[in-house]
């Protein structure tokens, strides 16, 4: 496993990053889900890439945060570099809810380093969830939960009230409960 070198002052920057993240998709009818990718150390860290949850826009159920943060993060066809290159092995993904096992999976092949989340997610849990790679091109990240957590979990109260009725009510309901 990797060694996790940010502070408890930079996983709280980034996460407020990645909420901030969130409220832009809650604010599109999406889950709030928010994740960064961020690179670097000490002053040099620096978020190169965000996303937020997509499924009902793009209409595809792996369009979460953190498949989206990877996308755009990636080359964009201009001929400049990709934020993350494809030999990165010091990205940290910084995602409000804890990553599921497609996520976490994706993060291992991506080079991530670091997990830190949010959001516990008990019925999903990938971070428990994963075996730790045995392939030399992957490899398993730290992973750090439960930041800002309080925060995340008033995200998904406030989504949730009106949304009763929509598609992804029962995951909602049902990661409330499991959270209380």
């Amino acid at each position: 496993m990797s060694e996790d070198l940010l502070t408890p002052a930079q996983r709280e920057m980034l996460m407020r990053e990645a909420l901030a993240e969130a409220e832009r998709g809650m604010a599109e009818g999406e889950a709030p889900i928010g994740c960064v990718l961020a690179r670097g150390s000490g002053d040099a860290l620096r978020v190169v890439a965000r996303g937020h949850n997509r499924v009902n826009a793009l209409q595809r159920k792996t369009a979460h945060a953190e498949i989206v943060a990877f996308e755009n993060a990636g080359s964009d066809g201009s001929g400049s570099p990709p934020a993350v290159p494809l030999d990165a092995d010091d990205v940290i993904l910084v995602s409000t809810l804890e990553p599921c096992v497609m996520c976490l999976g994706a993060a291992m092949e991506a080079g991530v380093g670091t997990v830190v989340f949010g959001l516990e997610a008990p019925a999903d849990n990938g971070t428990r969830r994963v075996k730790p790679p045995e392939s030399p091109e992957s490899k398993a990240p730290t992973v750090t939960g439960g930041v800002l957590a309080g925060e995340s979990r008033r995200l998904f109260e406030e989504w949730f009230r009106g949304k009763e009725d929509t598609d992804q009510a029962a995951f909602v309901k049902q990661l409330l409960a499991l959270t209380a």
